[in-house]
């Protein structure tokens, strides 16, 4: 061989060499071209993840479940970039069915199908409180082929929500395979990302269950006032009437009340000392309280206001605190009702050999002033030449029947019968006309 084909085969060697260096070279540096695009991801990642924690931390305690829960599941969806992302809730405590809750699906994903499935989890994977990765290349245990199969997805992540040290759910994410990633759709800083989600997850659990707790104590608390005050309320209402109440708890005094035209009805058990004396204590008052709560029942439905009692002697009035144009209509209708109810009860005693009362009923109609007096064990109460007139109509009445002043039959006298009895005297009263009434049988 010639000097000159040596030459030019040794410089063809040498460029085969040097072809050859620079080919590995373009080689090795498209190398470092994927994995640093590998990494950049990875990174930027990463950097998504910790935007969902910061996220995660600025909760508040006006938030709920319901809103944490679904505002996540849509920040790892679009901030991992994945094709779908949701949280997994017990279907019943203590089991280890789990729902598909706050399913965020993306593109050709079957969100719909995927929604209505219930996932079983086994025992050995609940009790390792341990994360699932399932990739499309890897060699898959019988649990992730489930998982593959059932959330139809061929690269997922199955991470438990640990909360007080146990699983309070579980983070699904899933999504198709990366180029750049060698074909790997789930890498593992996926599941560090998403254990350090969960672990935000339950320090905001804690401050949402405190937050509860203190408004289910602040509820209760509230009940147990309103209830107090309920009580309280219907104390003072048996004690003085609504309109005198709200007077006395907005200005802590009240005025008394002219009243131009009212109705004062007393009743009286007729021979009640005498009667009484032969009577235990104990029986007597039972008595008593059973005459008295028919005549409260009566007089509420007729609208009349109870003043008081004092000893057998029951007092109320028609036309207060509410002003009314019926005031005595109202009284005669429910002194009738009392008288045919007295009757009535002595007749069914008599049969059993029982003690019972006879009463005598007045009624008065007239001008009053009303008001309450003193600072202790206060009172609505009544006074005036009408309450007076009233008292004498009863003293002067015959048990079994309602008695009533002229000036009440004026008002009445419509729609009733009546016995006049004439003027009879009154103490220091003069001589007064009287009248007894009966229902209108007409």
């Amino acid at each position: 061989m010639s000097s000159t084909e040596d030459k030019l085969a040794l410089a063809q060697k040498e460029i085969n060499y040097y072809k050859e260096r620079l080919k590995k070279l373009s080689s090795s540096y498209m190398a470092l071209e994927y994995r640093t695009a590998d990494l950049s991801k990875d990174v930027l990642q990463m950097s998504e993840g910790l935007k969902v924690i910061a996220e995660l931390q600025e909760v508040d305690a006006d938030s709920n479940e319901e809103e944490l829960f679904d505002n996540l599941a849509e920040s790892i969806n679009v901030r991992l970039k994945m094709d779908v992302a949701a949280i997994l809730l017990p279907v019943k405590e203590g089991k280890l069915d789990f729902n598909l809750r706050y399913l965020k699906g993306f593109g050709s994903y079957n969100t719909e199908g995927v929604r209505e499935k219930i996932i079983k989890v086994p025992k050995r994977v609940f009790a390792s409180k341990e994360g699932v990765i399932v990739n499309k290349e890897d060699e898959l245990d019988p649990f992730q082929e489930y998982l593959q199969s059932e959330l139809e997805i061929e690269n997922l992540i199955f991470s438990p929500i640990i909360h007080n040290g146990a699983i309070m759910g579980y983070f699904f994410a899933g999504r198709r395979s990366q180029l750049l990633q060698k074909g790997k759709g789930i890498l593992p800083y996926h599941r560090n990302i998403l254990d350090a989600i969960g672990g935000v997850v339950s320090t905001v659990q804690n401050q949402l269950e405190r937050q509860q707790v203190l408004e289910d104590l602040v509820a209760k608390r509230t009940t147990q006032l309103q209830k107090e005050k309920e009580t309280s309320e219907n104390l003072l209402l048996n004690i003085l009437p609504w309109e005198t109440t709200q007077e006395l708890k907005k200005n802590g005094s009240v005025k008394a009340k002219d009243f131009n035209m009212v109705s004062v009805l007393f009743t009286d058990f007729k021979d009640f000392t005498r009667f009484s004396s032969g009577l235990p204590s104990k029986e007597l008052v039972e008595l008593i309280d059973f005459y008295y709560r028919e005549m409260d029942e009566i007089t509420n439905r007729h609208g009349i206001e109870k003043i008081k009692t004092i000893g057998d002697s029951y007092m109320c009035a028609s036309g207060l605190p509410a002003e009314r144009q019926d005031h005595a209509l109202a009284a005669v209708r429910a002194a009738l009702e009392i008288r045919d109810f007295v009757q009535r009860t002595k007749e069914e005693l008599m049969k059993k050999n029982k003690p019972y009362f006879e009463v005598r009923i007045g009624i008065n109609s007239g001008p009053v002033v009303a008001g309450i007096v003193g600072i202790k064990k206060f009172a609505y109460d009544i006074w005036g030449d009408t309450v007076n007139v009233a008292s004498r109509m009863e003293s002067n009445g015959v048990a079994g029947k309602v008695n009533i002043s002229a000036s009440t039959y004026e008002l009445v006298k419509d729609y009733f019968e009546f016995e006049h009895r004439g003027n009879i005297p009154v103490k220091n009263k003069g001589e007064i006309g009287m009248y007894f009434v009966e229902p209108n049988l007409g």
